[in-house]
């Protein structure tokens, strides 16, 4: 079937949902649950050695759920028949599970509903998010991809705003001198029962306002016609894994983009204790939303005209070379500058920030460019997730390791500083690695697009 042109509504209407996400989410690393970690982990002052790992821990716990689940659901939605569509059913299952967990993450009065309900938000995420994200492949032409993803880098861009400052303004009278239980308890809350009216609105609007057209009954009954046994499945599921590697440009995308995810995880986990514990600042939650949103402001200007630029230009490799690099050369700062980064905050954010925005904006347009196939890309956008997950579980192995190590030498601040230096070097290593992409040409086609071509 041949793609049409989508409107400006039309691009709003089908990328609205990744502001939604991103509100509940951004927040989640860098403030929230550090901060409520303090009710369970109890220590002399934030960001001590003990909370890092607990951290680093539960960090590493949900990543594994997000390494499988993705390329699961993406192979189903590639194959689900029915009148609702092929992206829908799980859309709105994994939207209902999310919604779902707010209740255990607001009445969380012990260490175990908390995991519970981060872990019951982990799946319904793990579920709406690769059916929603295989939208943009369904859904947009080539020649609108770099706009499509500039509008779902604007959208990301804006819901990390409304998360982190929500989460900011609510938790800002947290401090070292002040870790108030009650104020963490209740407005932790609100920021979860907020956030999951977002997401509500965000899947009412996808699910009701995206056309999506049903699977074609002949594949349907392809792919249903006959009973599989459970080592078939098996197979072709690990299959499912296998084949995207033959392709070297998605391999190169992967690796790149893993190299980058391991550096921003690295950098945005251990922030909001490095303000605590190292810089001693007392309003340390404060501070981190300052930084959050300042490096927000610069991705916003930078992020769809990066988006519509790239659909303009040869090759989108080197702008998020350039966007790299800059991101790197912020972190770097941590490492070269250990005091004094307070008065620093607004260069370094928007820096970070111009460089985010230009590549979450291009990078989508890239990956999807890069896939092997686009009748499959529910599968395959499912196993690119792992280039974001593996990094997640990583990041808080070799972060936790660095600083639990440094600090039992008595050099917790030292320890710091060489996590963000790693950072800088993983983002650097990623600027350069995606100049090897070889684009001969913008994205692949259907076999209908084949056929309309012909």
């Amino acid at each position: 079937m041949k793609v049409t042109r989508l409107s400006l509504g039309g691009q709003l209407i089908l990328n609205v949902l990744w502001f939604a996400l991103n509100a509940q989410s951004a927040a989640l690393l860098p403030i929230v649950i550090p901060a409520q970690i303090v009710l369970f982990i109890s220590s002399t002052q934030v960001g001590s050695a003990s909370q890092v790992a607990f951290l680093s821990w539960l960090m590493l716990a949900a990543a594994a759920i997000t390494l499988f689940m993705p390329p699961i659901i993406g192979s189903l939605s590639d194959h689900t028949p029915g009148s609702w569509g092929r992206r829908r059913p799980y859309i709105v299952i994994g939207g209902l599970l999310l919604i779902a967990s707010t209740p255990l993450l607001v009445n969380a009065g012990s260490i175990a509903i908390f995991l519970a309900g981060l872990a019951l938000l982990l799946v319904g995420k793990n579920i709406l998010t690769p059916a929603y994200q295989s939208l943009l492949p369904d859904r947009v032409p080539v020649e609108q991809r770099g706009e499509s993803a500039g509008y779902i880098g604007g959208m990301t861009i804006l819901g990390n705003v409304v998360g982190l400052g929500l989460a900011a303004w609510l938790l800002s009278g947290l401090n070292q001198h002040s870790l108030n239980a009650n104020l963490i308890r209740t407005n932790a809350g609100i920021y979860y029962l907020v956030t999951a009216v977002l997401v509500l609105l965000g899947v009412l609007v996808t699910v009701f306002g995206v056309r999506e057209v049903p699977l074609l009954t002949g594949i349907a009954k392809e792919g249903t016609a006959s009973k599989k046994s459970f080592g078939r499945l098996v197979r072709e599921h690990l299959q499912g894994w296998i084949t995207p590697w033959h392709n070297f440009n998605f391999t190169v995308v992967f690796l790149t983009r893993a190299s980058l995810m391991l550096g921003l995880a690295l950098f945005m986990t251990y922030i909001e204790y490095y303000f605590a514990s190292v810089q001693h600042v007392a309003n340390f939650v404060v501070v981190t939303g300052i930084v959050a949103i300042l490096a927000l402001g610069g991705a916003v200007i930078s992020g769809v005209i990066s988006g519509i630029l790239s659909d303009r230009i040869k090759r989108r490799a080197p702008v998020v070379c350039v966007a790299t690099i800059f991101m790197s050369l912020a972190s770097f700062a941590f490492v070269i500058f250990p005091s004094g980064l307070v008065a620093w905050l607004w260069p370094l954010g928007v820096l970070f920030g111009l460089g985010y925005g230009a590549f979450s904006s291009v990078d989508w347009a890239l990956s999807i460019d890069v896939l092997p196939c686009l009748e499959k890309a529910g599968k395959d956008l499912g196993v690119y997730n792992a280039s974001a997950t593996v990094p997640t579980i990583m990041a808080p192995v070799v972060g936790g390791m660095i600083i639990n190590a440094s600090a039992a030498f008595g050099q917790t601040a030292l320890g710091y500083r060489l996590v963000f230096g790693a950072a800088a070097l993983f983002l650097l290593l990623s600027a350069f690695g995606i100049l090897l992409v070889k684009e001969q040409h913008r994205g692949n086609i259907t076999k209908e697009e084949q056929k309309d071509v012909a």
